[in-house]
C-alpha cells in the first residue's frame, strides 16, 4: 500500500524536485553570469548588456510561452529547454575554466540557454494542478506546496548562491549550475507525464489572452506601475549591488547580505499586510514602493560596506513586500481552461515586462557616470516615478474601483 502511495505521488513530488534544482541553478546563474561578463570585459554596460537579453528572452518566452507549450506539449517544452540550459551552461562552464571564453560566445551560449525559460515555465506552472491531480493530492494542497517552495527559493536561493560564489569561487560555481540543469532534467524526463495535445494553437489566442486580462479584476495602470516597481527591486538585486561590490573591489558575499535582509523585509511587510481588515489602495502600494526603493539607493549612495548592505536591503524588501497585493491579483487570475496558458504566460510577462529597460537604463547610468551619480540618477527617477504612477492611478481610480480586489 505505501508502495503504491508513493508511487502515485511521484509526478508531483519529482516536478517539485525539479523545480528546486533548476531555480536553484537559476539563481547561481543570475547571480554569477553578469559578475563573469564584468571580469571579461571590465565594463558596467556589458555586464548590463548580457542582463537585459536574458531579461528579453524570457520576457519574448512568457508572451509566447502558451503557444509554445501548446504547439509542442508540456512535457517536450520543458524538456526541450532543460536540455538546451545544460548544454549551455556546459559549454560555458568548460571555456570558462580553460580561458578561453569570450564576451560575444559567452552571450550567444547565455542568449541559447534561456531561449525555451520562458515556455517551460508556463507549461510546467499551468499543469502543477493536473499533475496533482495524477498524483492523487488535493488542488488546495498542491498550490500551497507549490507556492511554499516557490516563495522559500525566491527568498533564499539568490543570498545563498551569492555566499557560496564567494567561499568556493566562481569557476567551480559554474559547474554547479551544470549539475543543477542535469538534475532537473532527469528529474523531469522521469516525472512529468506525457500529456494529450489539444487542438493546434494560434497566435490570436494570445490576443485573445489579452481581452481575457483587460477584464480582470486588476487594473492595468495599477499591473504597470507594480510591474515597473518590481523591474527595479530585480535588477538592484541582480546588477545595480554586485556591480557596486565589482567597481569597489569588495566581496561577493556581500551581495548576499543584501539579498537576505531584502528577503527579511519582504516577509516582515507581507505579515504586516496579511494582519489588515483591508488591502491598502493602489495609489499608497505603487508610492510606497517606489520611495522605498529610492530610499535604498540614497542608503547606497553613503557608503559600500556590510551594513549599508544590510539597511539597504531590508528597505528594499519592505518596498517589495507593498507589491504583494498586486501580484496575488496578476498572477492568480482564473482563466477558462482553454485560454489558460496564454493568460498565465501574459501575466508573467506583465510583471517582467519593465525588467529589460531598466537593466540597461541602470548600466548605461553607472557606466557612464559613476556609481554614486548613478544612484542620485535613479533616485530621482524612482521618486519621480512615485508621484506620476500616484497621479495616474488616482485619475483611474474611479474609473476602475475594483483594481486591487
Amino acid at each position: 500500500m505505501f508502495q503504491l502511495q508513493r508511487r502515485v505521488r511521484w509526478p508531483f513530488v519529482g516536478l517539485q524536485l525539479s523545480n528546486i534544482a533548476l531555480n536553484s541553478s537559476h539563481a547561481f546563474a543570475a547571480v554569477l553570469y553578469p559578475w563573469i561578463m564584468y571580469d571579461l570585459t571590465r565594463s558596467v554596460v556589458c555586464m548590463a548588456l548580457i542582463a537585459f537579453v536574458n531579461g528579453m528572452v524570457l520576457l519574448i518566452g512568457m508572451v509566447f510561452g502558451g503557444y509554445v507549450a501548446e504547439m509542442l506539449g508540456a512535457r517536450h517544452t520543458a524538456l526541450i529547454s532543460a536540455k538546451i540550459g545544460m548544454l549551455a551552461s556546459l559549454m560555458i562552464a568548460i571555456l570558462y575554466m580553460a580561458d578561453l571564453l569570450h564576451p560575444g560566445t559567452f552571450l550567444l551560449l547565455s542568449f541559447a540557454g534561456s531561449i525555451l525559460d520562458g515556455p517551460a515555465t508556463v507549461a510546467t506552472e499551468e499543469k502543477t494542478q493536473e499533475i496533482a491531480r495524477l498524483s492523487r493530492l488535493s488542488s488546495a494542497a498542491a498550490v500551497s506546496i507549490d507556492d511554499t517552495i516557490d516563495g522559500l527559493l525566491l527568498l533564499t536561493a539568490s543570498a545563498a548562491s551569492a555566499f557560496i560564489i564567494a567561499v568556493i569561487g566562481p569557476k567551480d560555481v559554474a559547474w554547479w549550475i551544470v549539475i543543477g540543469n542535469f538534475i532537473a532534467m532527469m528529474l523531469l524526463s522521469f516525472s512529468l507525464p506525457r500529456f494529450r495535445l489539444g487542438p493546434a494553437p494560434k497566435l490570436g489566442d494570445i490576443l485573445h489572452a489579452g481581452r481575457r486580462f483587460r477584464t480582470a479584476a486588476v487594473s492595468l495602470p495599477f499591473a504597470l506601475c507594480a510591474s515597473a516597481a518590481l523591474g527595479f527591486f530585480m535588477v538592484l538585486q541582480i546588477f545595480i549591488v554586485p556591480a557596486a561590490l565589482r567597481l569597489q573591489g569588495e566581496s561577493v558575499a556581500w551581495l548576499g547580505l543584501f539579498i537576505a535582509a531584502s528577503a527579511t523585509g519582504t516577509i516582515m511587510m507581507n505579515l504586516h499586510l496579511a494582519s489588515r481588515h483591508a488591502l491598502p489602495a493602489p495609489t499608497a502600494i505603487v508610492s510606497k514602493a517606489l520611495l522605498g526603493l529610492a530610499l535604498s539607493m540614497g542608503i547606497l549612495w553613503i557608503e559600500i560596506s556590510p551594513m549599508t548592505m544590510m539597511v539597504a536591503g531590508l528597505v528594499a524588501g519592505l518596498a517589495n513586500g507593498w507589491l504583494s497585493p498586486a501580484f496575488v491579483a496578476i498572477l492568480q487570475l482564473k482563466p477558462p481552461r482553454d485560454c489558460r496558458p496564454h493568460v498565465m504566460g501574459l501575466s508573467y510577462s506583465i510583471a517582467l515586462l519593465f525588467l529589460p529597460v531598466e537593466y540597461m537604463l541602470t548600466g548605461a547610468a553607472m557606466g557612464l557616470t559613476s556609481f554614486r551619480t548613478a544612484c542620485i540618477f535613479l533616485a530621482f527617477l524612482l521618486s519621480l516615478g512615485a508621484a506620476v504612477g500616484a497621479a495616474w492611478l488616482e485619475s483611474v481610480r474611479d474609473e476602475e474601483p475594483q483594481a486591487v480586489d
